[in-house]
């Protein structure tokens, strides 16, 4: 064969071969460029997912509810709306007012033009910020900044005021770690100094509110000016009035002859209610102060956590910070490391397992050269992913994993070629040198494996157009499947011959193991042939195997529409944590709160797999992954407490998170039935966030009807079997005092009701007067006034408070308050502009999919009482109210998520045949030849469901949207096979065989790399047929390629026999 001859393949591989210095600087380079790449590429746990988010708050002192809806919430959402990538907005508006609007952008949208856009639009329409209402306050929630480590301190000798202000100074001197970007201390108070009121001796001394917080505010004053003026000089002049002290400011005179002391304590701590953290585990309970810490955008977790533990250990080294002690409750650098780790093993195991399937298959030499392709490829690919800011996660390694398999045939197929080549060679001499000879080899199959690699890359490509978090979640299958597959490509025609032009040598001899395989593979294609020669010969057997298939396929295709075969999203990741979220009635103290938190965390640490409790009362817990979508921040109310429970590491257990997280939810429902309602238990969901497993939205126009309609839901979901956790966001009704200002009695005694306000908000718990100057602490402290909260312990406490009136006298607080009781507002929640009611649920021991389907089911044939369904689809329903008033139903959350999944997998599959269809026509010139390789596709498909019949059966293992990608990933070798067969039947055929025998030679000549490959991807995907979230894409190859191997060597011959056979002969 000519150099003209050769295709571009044969021509480089030639040219590599014969180039050997070059060749092997290019390995070298390759393998050092590959190990470089995987150290310096950032690894994390998850991949890294772009969805700008802000909250903007904005305070309206005083208003309704309904006053800040019709003068802010809606003209705010419509500016916000118009903002491009805008995708979702949620508010939050409680009486009060205050307004809480989380700006969600779409996916992949740049953070910095996002943040941008929104601060430019707010600008521009800073008009709404006039009167009461307060200009908006932006912060961004950005995935990639949330904490990676929270530490616990706590110290033997120090206050917890001490402590905080320690712990502060701490994260001022640790910020300059490198990656760091913010620091965040929680827990602990803010110093105050507090004036304590004697009510008693203000009325005796006649001393007003108004007199207490002038003196207070005089005493804050410091002044610096040039007033001395001495030529040639001007000196500078410091006027310092500041009290610092507690016995300084009982020195101040509030009134002729009075001073402070004598109507009121002074002290340094806290004035009314505050928040707490406390930290429990079998050591005991205690208040803590926590440090969180977050990298920067693209940097290594496990490489920032370690450097800066190594930093704190140096820190408190120093006798500054030697009173302090730290645990870390969490380390997502450690997870990521763990993940990373085993899941590099999994790949390692897998690469083995392939090694010894090839020196099954292969000889010793033949095998080794395949070999030397495996980590060539796979170092390779870290190096394009760090080229293009990959970063190494777990869904990275599962891809590389998933991927094993199909990069590895490209150097079987060659490697199995130039073998053959050689050996006719050796046998039949000619004047064509060794590399020539390996060139002709690659040039032969050159075509087809090149048509086979875009193929199978087209496979993957419309992974990249999946909607939502999801679509960057699996990004990095659809980028580095893709990648391996050409790199693979490329090693086979660049590196597999160089390789091969060194180790192959005809002549060898095979182990002994070999030889004994290679003899069962010599009576299997026998057994095979004879088969299919029998199939090929007789009509009647043809129409029998094609019958079957097609009877075998529509009883598959009935399986999950008979129950035997269950969907699922994805399966619960068993994780270290989860939480707990106690919602006690609104109303309920913050000491309630902090005993009701303390009973449940002691309940939780009866079980053996959970290590400690980090609680957090009335203050948003820190803030992760997970709570980012379900409004953790802002779980701020006195009602409300937020535990973080950590579990004992998932490799020294023997029961998952779920299962722990069953076990106590049971517990605390035996336990403690009055309190098990309202506590909710969140696990981290294996995929991207969601507000709750099952989300209903309630809305309709008119608010009555509205909560009814969802308190009435709430009833029917929660007696539907393995719903848990169900919750309604409309608070509970609680009464509340109103105290309305008398404005004719006001002016007739002289009181203004400034003054009113200010008394009313000292007896609320504390009014903050200003800020305490002088104070030392290392974060702002305020200068508070406060009166005993054994004065307020009824509505009546104002019978016992007076203002000075106009004249100078006192004036009871009743003469110009009158009292009454009303019911308090429940908080609104909006959906862009559209009022509604949340009821959220968990799922336990089912898939959502089935619950929805009861639910939906309940609703039609009218088990909510009273409403009529006119109109519904998977999304939602309409439903008509007793009182005739339309209500819709929304669905979100997980079954939202599956939705969309699972149509957007579907639509990718479809495009992906598609595609694939429309390469075989331009590559065939033909119609019907690339739709018969196509009718093999299905044949995986009936494996998938059968075997997932048998794990839903026996095992309770439900088909997820990962085994959807193990189908895609089976589309792309089933094809494959069918390609490759289809190029050694030309061959056979432009040798002079007839139709029927080329059909039988190709299938003798592709059994053994089809069974080899097909082997190698089958074993390597069981190393991680044991993680609960990827499982089952393990088993979709296992299963859809075992059968699709045995049927696309039986079924695709007989198919084209049967339909081609004619026009071919």
């Amino acid at each position: 064969m000519s150099r003209r001859d050769v295709n571009i393949a044969g021509r480089i591989s030639h040219f590599f071969a014969v180039n050997r210095p070059l060749s092997m600087l290019v390995l070298v380079v390759s393998l050092l460029f590959g190990l470089t790449s995987f150290f310096l590429t950032p690894k994390q746990y998850n991949p890294e997912i772009t969805r700008p988010a802000f909250t903007v708050t904005i305070e309206y002192a005083g208003a309704t509810t309904a006053a800040a809806l019709d003068r802010v919430v809606y003209e705010l959402v419509e500016k916000i709306d118009t903002v491009p990538g805008v995708d979702d907005i949620y508010t939050q508006v409680t009486d009060g007012a205050t307004i809480n609007t989380t700006v969600i952008f779409e996916v992949g949208y740049d953070a910095t033009r996002a943040k941008v856009d929104l601060l430019s639009q707010l600008e521009q329409h800073s008009y709404l910020a006039r009167g009461n209402i307060n200009p908006p306050h932006v912060l961004e929630i950005n995935p990639e900044t949330i904490p990676i480590l929270q530490v616990v301190f706590g110290s033997a000798e120090l206050t917890l005021p001490e402590l905080r202000s320690k712990v502060i100074a701490l994260s001022h001197q640790l910020g300059v770690v490198v990656d760091v970007s913010e620091l965040q201390v929680y827990g602990g108070y803010q110093p105050s100094l507090v004036v304590e009121v004697d009510l008693d001796a203000l009325v005796h001394q006649q001393v007003s509110f108004t007199d207490l917080t002038s003196a207070l505010r005089a005493s804050q004053v410091r002044m610096v000016s040039d007033m001395v003026r001495s030529e040639p000089y001007q000196i500078e002049v410091v006027y310092d009035a500041l009290a610092t002290t507690p016995a300084e400011f009982g020195e101040l005179i509030v009134a002729p002859g009075v001073a402070l002391r004598d109507v009121a304590v002074v002290y340094e701590g806290y004035a009314g209610s505050r928040s707490y953290v406390f930290h429990e585990s079998d050591a005991g309970r205690g208040e803590v102060v926590l440090l969180s810490v977050a990298k920067v955008e693209g940097a290594s977790a496990p490489v920032v956590a370690d450097t800066f533990l190594r930093a704190l250990d140096h820190s408190l080294s120093q006798s500054e910070y030697d009173q302090l002690t730290y645990t870390v409750v969490s380390n997502d650098g450690t997870t990521a490391e763990v993940e990373i780790f085993g899941l590099t093993q999994n790949l390692l195991t897998s690469i083995a397992i392939v090694a010894l399937v090839l020196l099954l298959f292969l000889s010793t030499r033949a095998a080794l050269v395949v070999l030397v392709a495996i980590p060539v490829t796979l170092l390779l690919v870290f190096g394009l992913g760090l080229l293009f800011d990959q970063t190494i996660n777990r869904i990275t390694l599962f891809a590389l994993i998933l991927s094993l398999g199909l990069l590895v045939d490209s150097a079987i197929v060659a490697t199995e070629n130039i073998y053959s080549h050689l050996k006719r060679w050796q046998f039949e001499p000619n004047e064509q040198t060794k590399e020539r000879v390996i060139a002709t080899a690659v040039d032969e199959i050159g075509v087809g494996l090149l048509l086979s690699t875009i193929t199978s890359v087209i496979v993957f490509l419309p992974m990249n157009f999946i909607t939502g978090m999801m679509g960057p979640y699996m990004g990095p299958i659809a980028f580095f499947v893709p990648a391996a597959l050409i790199i693979s490509f490329l090693v086979a025609i660049v590196v597999t011959p160089f390789i091969a032009s060194h180790l192959l040598h005809v002549a060898d001899t095979p182990n002994r193991l070999t030889q004994t395989f290679s003899q069962l593979m010599d009576r299997l294609i026998r057994m095979y042939t004879s088969t299919l020669r029998k199939i090929l010969y007789r009509e009647r057997l043809q129409r029998i195997v094609l019958r079957s298939a097609l009877f075998v396929f529509l009883v598959s295709l009935m399986l999950p529409m008979v129950g035997l075969v269950h969907f699922q999203m994805l399966p619960r990741a068993d994780r270290d944590q989860f939480y707990a979220y106690v919602d006690l009635p609104v109303g309920t103290d913050r000491e309630s709160t902090k005993d009701v938190a303390g009973a449940v965390s002691t309940r939780l640490l009866a079980d053996r797999d959970v290590v400690s409790v980090q609680q957090f009362i009335a203050t948003p817990p820190i803030l992760d992954f997970n709570g980012m979508f379900k409004g953790a921040e802002a779980r701020s109310g006195a009602h409300q407490a937020t535990l973080r429970v950590n579990l004992v590491p998932a490799g020294e257990r023997s029961r998952s998170s779920t299962d722990i997280a069953t076990a106590v939810r049971a517990a605390v429902s035996t336990a403690m039935p009055d309190v098990a309602p309202a506590v909710r238990l969140i696990e981290e969901p294996p995929g991207p966030p969601v507000r709750a497993t099952l989300v209903a939205k309630v809305s309709a126009n008119e608010e009555v009807t509205q909560r009814t309609a969802a308190s009435d839901l709430k009833t029917v979901l929660s007696e539907i079997a393995g719903v848990v956790d169900v919750y309604q966001s409309d608070d509970a009704r609680v009464g509340r005092v109103r105290y309305e200002f008398d404005y004719v009695a006001a002016q007739a005694l002289g009181v203004s009701p400034e003054q009113v306000a200010t008394v009313l908000g000292v007896m609320g718990g504390s009014y903050e007067v200003g800020e305490l100057l002088g104070a030392t602490e290392v974060e702002y402290t305020p200068l508070m006034l406060k009166v005993p909260s054994s004065f307020t312990t009824s509505p009546n406490f104002i019978d016992a408070l007076t203002v000075t009136g106009v004249s100078g006298e006192s004036v009871p607080l009743r003469s110009v308050l009158t009292l009454a009781y009303e019911a308090r507002p429940s908080a609104v929640y909006l959906e862009d502009a559209q009022e509604l009611s949340y009821v959220t649920a968990e799922i336990e021991e089912r898939s959502v999919v089935y619950v929805m389907i009861e639910l939906m089911r309940h609703i039609i044939a009218g088990e909510l009482d009273g409403y009529v369904v006119t109109s519904w689809n998977l999304w939602g329903m309409e439903l008509m109210s007793p009182e005739g008033n339309v209500v819709a139903l929304t669905w979100g959350g997980e079954w939202e998520m599956t939705l969309e999944n699972f149509r957007d997998l579907g639509i990718a599959m479809g495009v992906a045949l598609c595609m694939v269809y429309a390469l075989l026509v331009a590559q065939y010139k033909k119609f019907s030849t690339p739709a018969y390789i196509l009718v093999t596709v299905p044949l995986g498909l009936v494996g998938i469901l059968w075997g997932f019949f048998l794990l839903d059966v026996g095992f309770n293992i439900y088909l997820t949207a990962t085994a959807l990608i193990g189908f895609i990933a089976l589309i792309g070798i089933v094809v494959n096979n069918a390609i490759i067969y289809l190029e050694y039947v030309e061959q056979a055929k432009a040798a002079g065989a007839s139709y029927r025998e080329a059909l039988i030679q190709a299938g003798e000549a592709r059994l053994r790399p089809i069974l080899l490959t097909s082997l190698t991807t089958v074993l390597g995907s069981l190393t991680i047929a044991g993680d609960p979230v990827w499982s089952g894409l393990a088993w979709a190859i296992v299963f859809g390629l075992s059968l699709s191997t045995v049927l696309t060597l039986v079924i695709y011959p007989t198919l084209l026999v049967r339909f081609v056979g004619g026009e071919s002969n």
